[in-house]
């Protein structure tokens, strides 16, 4: 029998998730200043050469910074006593060093968290698998472009991506993980019918559906053609009515009508690059602080201090809201290790008072 990383043996995260829907369920379904979840940049690294990569791995932009274990284990610790309940393991791809990978596993302390790896798969065989469930990693998101292989080998910009991957998910299944297959949506794919084939493999097999949106960042830093239109939106409202098994991170996880959003997740939600820098979230490019100068705390309050970050918003800042992009996200060379800081970019009108800022941990 696989080794499942089962909810009820991490009482500690249990007792974060429920202090999570208490907040939002007193606070209309929005998700508000409400600590989430981090999304840490273990290594740049990557073996593909995704053309939409938003991290520029395919440029070779920093890809031998690394966090060491001692500053990721204090960052789980500071994230934990936040209320922080979910953990987002990601690259470049993580899995082209396992000795790293398994090595910040410990540090983490998984037990504490909902943690999860995303990967492109195509060195995740079922060996690895199972020792990342013996780990407590809860889940495994696997990144897939298209159900025809050769679509999916063109994006990739590798032969064989398609087939690892499709096998990447079912190693999680028989390992007793969550298997998510991770989907980009944008403008150019919305009403493909090949679109909804991937949506209907992924019902098909018992897995869940991660909708990403495409953002104008990374690779396709100025390219705002390909975000979702209003039409885009609706036909997205539709397919989450139809598939039950579509997740997105700005829904919200306790709407049973499958119609609200929780709002988004930037601040709620951090992204931390291997040099130690956190980002709104990993879309937007925006630095709000460094681990290594700053405890965690200090620039999360920073971070809701700036009103875009603090004040809900039903779409995606980053992949649906086109005046925040041309206002903040299009200096020249902006990306996850160049990123425009928060307090050279924001007005003061942007700012809440500080006194005013409530983080709830």
């Amino acid at each position: 029998m696989p080794i499942h990383s089962s909810l009820l043996n991490k009482p500690r995260l249990v007792e974060k998730l429920r202090s999570f829907h208490n907040y939002v369920k007193k606070n209309n379904g929005e998700i508000g200043t409400k600590t989430r979840g981090i999304d840490l940049n273990l290594n740049n690294a990557c073996n593909l050469r995704c053309k939409y990569c938003f991290t520029n791995s395919p440029k070779g932009d920093h890809i031998k910074d690394r966090l060491p274990p001692e500053i990721i284990a204090d960052l789980a610790n500071q994230a934990d006593e936040l209320g922080y309940f979910e953990f987002d393991l990601q690259g470049g791809e993580l899995t082209l060093r396992p000795d790293i990978l398994f090595e910040t596993l410990e540090a983490i302390q998984p037990e504490r968290f909902y943690l999860y790896l995303t990967t492109n798969g195509f060195n995740l065989d079922q060996s690895m698998a199972d020792k990342l469930s013996k780990h407590h990693v809860s889940r495994v998101s696997v990144s897939i472009d298209s159900m025809d292989e050769k679509t999916h080998d063109d994006i990739r910009g590798r032969k064989e991506s398609w087939k690892n991957a499709i096998e990447a998910l079912k190693h999680v299944q028989n390992a007793g993980m969550d298997p998510y297959l991770n989907v980009t949506m944008g403008h150019y794919n919305a009403f493909d019918p090949g679109f909804e084939e991937l949506l209907k493999y992924s019902k098909d097999n018992d897995y869940k559906t991660l909708i990403n949106i495409a953002i104008p960042a990374g690779m396709w830093l100025h390219v705002q053609d390909m975000m979702l239109d209003d039409a885009d939106r609706e036909h997205l409202k539709k397919l989450r009515k139809q598939y039950k098994n579509l997740v997105r991170n700005i829904w919200n996880p306790f709407d049973k009508t499958n119609e609200k959003s929780i709002g988004c997740t930037t601040v709620n939600r951090v992204y931390i690059t291997p040099l130690g820098d956190v980002l709104a979230c990993p879309y937007v490019h925006i630095k709000i602080g460094n681990i290594l100068e700053q405890p965690l705390k200090e620039i999360v309050e920073y971070g809701f201090s700036i009103k875009h970050f603090a004040e809900h918003s039903p779409i995606c800042l980053a992949g649906e809201n086109k005046e925040f992009v041309s206002k903040y996200m299009t200096k020249a060379g902006q990306s996850i290790f160049k990123p425009a800081h928060a307090r050279d970019i924001f007005p003061k009108n942007d700012h809440i008072d500080h006194e005013k800022v409530k983080v709830y941990t």
